[in-house]
C-alpha cells in the first residue's frame, strides 16, 4: 500500500482529500503542520507528499525544501492559493478531485492511484 502524507490545518481541505485517497487505496497520514510533516519523514518512508499552500509555522516551501534533502525522490504537491514556487508543482483550490487525482498521476508516476474502476490497470 502507498503512503501519503496530507499536511493541512484546513479541515475541510482534509476531509475531502483524505477519504478520496483512502478510497484510491492510499494510506493517508493526516496532520496539521509541514513541521510534523519533516520529523514523519525523517522517522520513515512516504511516496508522496500533499501540502497545503497556507502558511501556518514552517511554510509548505521551507518543509518542501528539507524533505528534498532528506528524501530526494519523493514527489510534494503543494495546494490551495498563493504565489507560485518554482520547485513545487502546485493546484489551485477549488479543483475537482478527478483534477487532482490526474495532478497525482503526472508527478508521481511510481505512486499511481488505482484506476481499476476506469477500466485502466492500476
Amino acid at each position: 500500500m502507498k503512503k501519503i502524507i496530507l499536511c493541512s490545518s484546513n479541515p475541510l481541505l482534509v476531509k475531502i482529500l483524505y477519504g478520496m485517497l483512502r478510497d484510491e487505496g492510499y494510506a493517508v497520514e493526516d496532520l496539521e503542520h509541514p513541521a510534523l510533516a519533516v520529523h514523519k519523514v525523517l522517522n520513515d518512508t512516504y511516496d508522496f507528499m500533499i501540502v497545503d499552500a497556507e502558511p501556518f509555522g514552517l511554510s509548505a516551501e521551507d518543509a518542501a525544501r528539507i524533505i528534498r534533502i532528506i528524501a530526494p525522490e519523493m514527489p510534494i504537491l503543494r495546494v490551495g492559493g498563493g504565489a507560485a514556487c518554482d520547485h513545487l508543482p502546485m493546484i489551485k483550490l477549488p479543483a475537482d478531485l478527478d483534477a487532482i487525482k490526474e495532478m497525482i498521476r503526472h508527478i508521481a508516476p511510481r505512486c499511481q492511484m488505482n484506476t481499476a474502476a476506469e477500466g485502466r490497470p492500476a
